[in-house]
C-alpha cells in the first residue's frame, strides 16, 4: 500500500449551488431538507461558510437557523445535481487509474501507489487544480500513510487546503487531538471514553488494551493502533458505489403509514427512474425517518439479487420505515437504493 490521498469537497452541497447561483457567494447560506414553502420543518443539510459564521451548522433545524439569521437564504436539496457533480469529480480521478474508494458524494480516497511524499504532493496539487478549472469547486486534500489518518490531516486543513503529515510526524500530529478526531468515534462511544478518562488521542495510547477490548470491543484493539501512529487502513477499491436517494418533509408530523406510503411511492418512483438513467442495478433498500423530535434513524435491508424493480425498492422501504416508526410520528421520510452496480446485460430479477 502506498501513501493515501483522501480528497473532502469543502461544504459540497451549498458549494455546487454556488455554481449555478454565484450571487450567493456573497451571502449566508443554507441547503436543507424541506421544500421552499416547508422550511421552517427542514434541517439543514450544508451551510456556506459565511452561515457558519453565525453559528449556523449541519443537523440544525432551519427554523434555529432563520432565527440566528433572519435573512438566510434557503435552499431545498437538489440531490440529483450533486450527484452529477460528484460523478463529475469521479470520472476525472478515474483517470489517473489509481486504486479508488468512493467513501461518500463529497469523499474518496486514492491509493498513490509506489509515489513518494514529493510525487504524492504533486499528484494532489494537479487533481486540486483539475477540480477547480474543470468541476469549478473548491477541496481539501489530505495526505498520510493511511486512510484514517488522510481523513484526520484532511479534516484538519479544511477548508481549501492541502495538508500532508508524514509517518514519523504522526505522534506529533495526534498529539493534541480529541478522542472524536477518530473516524468512527462518535457522541456516545466519546462519552465512555471520557467516563474512563480518555480525552485526547494520546490517552488511547497509554491505556492497556485489555481495558481499551473491554470497553470498546473489537474497536479497542484499532484503536490502540490508530493512537499509537500504527494504523495501516487501506482504500478498499470496489466499494459500494454512491447510493441514489430521495426524502421528503411532510406538511404534518404523522405516523400514519397509508400517508406515508403514498408519499414513499412518489419517492421510489423518482429513485428507480434516477437509477435507470443511470443503466444501474440495485441490491440494497434503505428506508429513514426523521422523527418529532428532529432526531432520525435509517435501516437498510440486502436483497437476494441484483435489480432495477420498483416495487421491490417501494415494498422493502415501506416495511423498513414501519419497523423504524414503531409507533412514533415521523416529520420526514426517505428512501436510498445502494450496492450500486452498472448493468451488463442481466436480465431484470423480478420480485
Amino acid at each position: 500500500m502506498g501513501l493515501v490521498l483522501l480528497l473532502d469537497m469543502d461544504y459540497f452541497f451549498a458549494a455546487c449551488e454556488e455554481l449555478r447561483h454565484p450571487e450567493l457567494k456573497q451571502k449566508a447560506f443554507v441547503v436543507g431538507t424541506a421544500s421552499t414553502e416547508k422550511k421552517e420543518r427542514g434541517v439543514v443539510q450544508t451551510s456556506n461558510y459565511l452561515a457558519r459564521s453565525f453559528k449556523i451548522k449541519s443537523a440544525m433545524p432551519v427554523a434555529m437557523a432563520m432565527k440566528l439569521k433572519p435573512d438566510l437564504v434557503y435552499l431545498p436539496s437538489d440531490e440529483k445535481f450533486y450527484e452529477e457533480e460528484s460523478s463529475k469529480i469521479v470520472k476525472l480521478l478515474e483517470s489517473y487509474h489509481l486504486e479508488m474508494e468512493v467513501m461518500s458524494i463529497d469523499e474518496m480516497a486514492l491509493d498513490t501507489g509506489d509515489a513518494d511524499y514529493k510525487k504524492a504532493m504533486a499528484l494532489a496539487e494537479g487533481i486540486k487544480s483539475r477540480i477547480s478549472s474543470e468541476v469549478g469547486l473548491p477541496c481539501t486534500i489530505g495526505i498520510s500513510t493511511s486512510k484514517i489518518y488522510a481523513k484526520m490531516v484532511c479534516d484538519a486543513f479544511k477548508p481549501n487546503k492541502i495538508g500532508m503529515v508524514r509517518k514519523e510526524e504522526l505522534l506529533g500530529f495526534l498529539a493534541d487531538k480529541d478522542v472524536d478526531s477518530i473516524s468512527g468515534v462518535g457522541g456516545k462511544t466519546k462519552e465512555r471514553m471520557n467516563r474512563i478518562g480518555i480525552y485526547k488521542i494520546p490517552d488511547i495510547a497509554k491505556c492497556p488494551p485489555l481495558v481499551l477490548r473491554e470497553n470498546f470491543g473489537r474497536f479497542g484493539p484499532e484503536l490502540y493502533k490508530i493512537a499509537r501512529g500504527e494504523d495501516e487502513s487501506g482504500v478498499e477499491e470496489g466499494a459500494p458505489a454512491i447510493s441514489i436517494g430521495r426524502e421528503t418533509t411532510m406538511e404534518r408530523d404523522t405516523g400514519d403509514m397509508k400517508k406515508i406510503s403514498k408519499l414513499v411511492e412518489e419517492l421510489a418512483k423518482e429513485t428507480i427512474e434516477e437509477l435507470k438513467n443511470r443503466n444501474m442495478w440495485y441490491r440494497a433498500v434503505s428506508g429513514k425517518v426523521r422523527y418529532s423530535d428532529f432526531s432520525f434513524r435509517t435501516k437498510t435491508r440486502r436483497l437476494p439479487n441484483y435489480t432495477d424493480s420498483y416495487d421491490a425498492a417501494f415494498g422493502t422501504c415501506v416495511a423498513l420505515i414501519e419497523d423504524l416508526l414503531d409507533g412514533k410520528t415521523a416529520r420526514k421520510v426517505g428512501i436510498r437504493l445502494s450496492e450500486l452496480e452498472p448493468k451488463k446485460g442481466q436480465t431484470t430479477i423480478k420480485f
